[in-house]
């Protein structure tokens, strides 16, 4: 069985994290969606438990980013400029 060469391998990496990057939007997407149509609606009480689970979302998700804009530096390329809408 012939080996992989590390240009085979980074690229199959490559297309794992597209897949789950691809997902993770999909899937984030719609959670934005909720919470926006939640937010012009009145909230129930919001308990504390939830407001630090809501911290910790949100540090998790600036992990992501930083490590995301790690990989790419490493593979030489620019961080996509967010569009004016």
């Amino acid at each position: 069985m012939d080996e992989l060469t590390p240009s085979d391998v980074a690229h199959a990496a490559v297309d794992a994290l597209l897949q789950v990057v691809g997902q993770s939007a999909r899937d984030l997407q719609a959670f934005h969606d909720v919470l926006a149509h939640a937010r012009r609606s009145p909230l129930p009480p919001f308990p504390r438990a939830t407001a630090v689970l809501t911290e910790r979302i949100i540090e998790r998700l600036t992990k992501v980013d930083s490590e995301l804009e790690e990989v790419l530096m490493a593979l030489g390329l620019e961080r996509p400029r967010p569009s004016s809408a």
